[in-house]
């Protein structure tokens, strides 16, 4: 099977190295080549990650993207493509147009990780989807708008979930206790981890004021807040945040890490504290990592977690819920042990890497017969 995995972004963030996992995962059994953004970040990331053939092509218009569309649909041909991936929605257009151009006609698959919030029955929207084979939504929620918002397609559209490694390495006691020390935290510490990128709608003030609230019950858990700020500055405000609530000592920044789990593994929980996730990945990551998990009752999260099962719940936006969630952590160990452990064997289950691109490579050859 002759594989195009398409992605214009030019950024690179969780949905770009998707792309770059897809390829790496489906060249084991078929032939790939990557169409990738002249300038975009992720051409970068796969010539120094991966060997796989790429092509190029500089910015498109996401309304008439009609000359790159002739030269994707030339590639296309090129390359006998049986399947197209596609991955970012400003794309789609560039995806559609090359389909109906190109004389292949290969499959379409559009991979969707991003919300959809109206409804898309005009004509233009018509065309685009009329040339989809086939959408992989990563959540239930998603998959329910996808198939309200664009009628007349529901047998196209279906849920595959994320799949996400096990930590590469499981750290012993010794290495715990050592890189805790390393960050200026004891062994007997009780450490909830955040990690994402700095940002308001990520939620780390959240936890900041949640530890607040454990001070004021006589309880000292710590945090471990792990990100690259978007805004040059907001660490500063964050800190001053957690200065001005007398919990400044309690809290650890960290720079983005190319190693979530390691640090995931210091934590006695993970928590994602964002307003709302269309997945959260990092959420399985802990759960693979074997690290109880607290995340917020909206989006895809309640699709990953089930509450005091494998997980716990709070109510987003709300910091007292989130306390009372790290709380419940804190003072029953065991029960955080029990939850860690039930997370890690729904995790291996349900978000196994390799079973996941096992799935979607048999949803593309489905497509294509």
């Amino acid at each position: 099977m002759n594989v195009l995995e398409l992605c214009l972004s030019p950024g690179l963030g969780g949905l770009e190295l998707y792309v770059f996992r897809s390829a790496q995962a489906l060249a084991k059994n078929n032939k790939v080549i990557t169409v990738l953004n002249t300038k975009g970040k992720l051409t970068a990331y796969f010539s120094e990650h991966a060997n796989i053939k790429a092509e190029y092509l500089g910015k498109s218009s996401k309304i008439l993207p009609l000359l790159n569309a002739r030269r994707l649909a030339a590639i296309i041909d090129r390359n006998n493509i049986d399947v197209m991936h596609m991955h970012w929605g400003n794309d789609l257009a560039l995806a559609a147009l090359a389909k109906r151009i190109s004389h292949k006609k290969p499959a379409l698959v559009y991979t969707r990780q991003m919300k959809i919030t109206r409804h898309k029955n005009d004509f233009y929207h018509r065309f685009m989807y009329e040339q989809m084979d086939l959408m992989l939504t990563i959540t239930k929620q998603l998959e329910n708008e996808a198939k309200k918002f664009i009628p007349g397609h529901d047998d196209r559209i279906t849920t595959l979930y994320y799949g996400v490694d096990a930590p590469a390495q499981l750290l012993s006691e010794d290495e715990v206790q050592q890189q805790r020390s390393e960050l200026g935290f004891s062994n007997d510490d009780f450490i909830v981890g955040l990690l994402g990128r700095l940002e308001h709608g990520k939620g780390q003030h959240l936890l900041i004021e949640a530890l607040a609230l454990a001070k004021n019950d006589g309880l000292d858990p710590r945090a471990l807040i792990v990100g690259h700020e978007m805004n040059p500055g907001y660490r500063d405000k964050l800190q001053q945040q957690a200065e001005a609530s007398n919990t400044g000592s309690s809290v650890v920044f960290l720079d983005f890490t190319s190693e979530p789990q390691k640090l995931m593994q210091l934590c006695d929980c993970i928590a994602l504290t964002s307003r709302e996730e269309t997945f959260g990945l990092v959420l399985p990551e802990a759960m693979r990592s074997g690290v109880a998990v607290i995340g917020s009752n909206k989006g895809g999260v309640p699709e990953i977690i089930s509450h005091e099962k494998t997980g716990l719940l709070f109510e987003s936006w709300d910091a007292a819920s989130l306390y009372r969630q790290i709380r419940h952590l804190y003072i029953d160990a065991e029960f955080r042990i029990q939850l860690a452990h039930d997370g890690r064997e729904e995790a291996d289950r349900r978000f196994n890497t390799e079973a996941h691109f096992a799935s979607l490579e048999q949803h593309l050859r489905q497509v294509v017969r």
